[in-house]
């Protein structure tokens, strides 16, 4: 799971950091610093990852980048 990328994509569908935030129990700080890689990217936590595929599924978006054309 790509973290920054899930959280940039449910922010373009209108979720706010607040909002994710509340959805995975992180605060909107937390959330900002991931969503800018700078924390929890590497070695997310169970809850976290399991929160954003749950919010991601929700909203209908991926959490992967999609593949560059060959």
């Amino acid at each position: 799971m790509n973290i920054p990328y899930t959280i940039s994509s449910l922010r373009q569908k209108g979720l706010t950091q607040t909002q994710i935030g509340g959805a995975i129990g992180r605060t909107q700080t937390s959330v900002s610093d991931m969503e800018a890689g700078k924390a929890g990217v590497k070695r997310p936590t169970e809850s976290v990852v399991r929160g954003l595929k749950k919010l991601a599924a929700k909203h209908g978006v991926r959490t992967e980048p999609p593949a560059p054309p060959p």
